[in-house]
């Protein structure tokens, strides 16, 4: 078991860094991107938000089940509880206000400030994997 939440929070570590890469040289793609994917889950696409969510899901449980054998055991532990707990959330809310919260943030983002944030996904999937081995 520990070692599928090694591969699952490595693939996780692996997919925040190359989201870091498209943040910092396709911004405008990205902003494309979660305009098209709020507008899905605006109009109730329920496989969308449960894809998404499940994959979340996945990411917590396996920091959960990682946690004792990491670097950051306490933090795995907390970190894995708290997407798990939020995913369900997500899950039991509306489909519409996460479409909505991702289309504000759509409307209100600019390619610079995609670019300027770029590096924070790379260092926490960086980070994760790191703290995972």
């Amino acid at each position: 078991m520990q070692i599928l939440a090694l591969v699952v929070l490595s693939a996780a570590g692996a997919w925040l860094v190359a989201v870091a890469f498209l943040m910092a040289f396709r911004p405008r793609y990205c902003l494309h991107l979660l305009s098209r994917m709020s507008t899905n889950l605006e109009a109730g696409n329920w496989r969308l938000n449960l894809t998404e969510q499940g994959l979340r899901l996945l990411a917590g449980a396996a920091l959960i089940v990682r946690a004792p054998d990491s670097k950051l055991p306490a933090t795995f532990e907390v970190a894995g509880w708290l997407v798990v707990a939020t995913s369900i959330l997500i899950i039991a809310a509306p489909i519409r206000w996460h479409g909505a919260y991702g289309s504000w943030w759509s409307r209100h983002l600019t390619p610079l400030a995609i670019r300027f944030l770029s590096p924070f996904p790379a260092v926490g999937g960086a980070g994760l994997i790191y703290a995972a081995l």
